[in-house]
């Protein structure tokens, strides 16, 4: 977790992911070996419970293109 700011009922996480390709995954089939590190941001709307909604953005095509995947293209 890199930052985390909260306001009313919402709450925004800036965190850093990072790991190394090691594993076959539906939509990256081949592990690499390769590390990556991206980063996302996340937008949660809290109240008295649980955590009612969950929004994010993160940086999908680093987190393809680092570890060596080939990024899907449209036919």
């Amino acid at each position: 977790m890199d930052e985390l700011i909260a306001e009313g009922d919402r709450v925004v996480a800036r965190i850093t992911q990072s790991g190394v390709s090691s594993g076959a995954h539906p939509r990256m089939p081949r592990p690499t070996g390769r590390a990556f590190r991206t980063e996302a941001v996340f937008v949660l709307t809290v109240g008295d419970g649980p955590i009612s909604e969950i929004r994010g953005v993160s940086d999908r095509r680093g987190r393809f293109l680092q570890p060596g995947w080939d990024w899907p293209t449209a036919d």
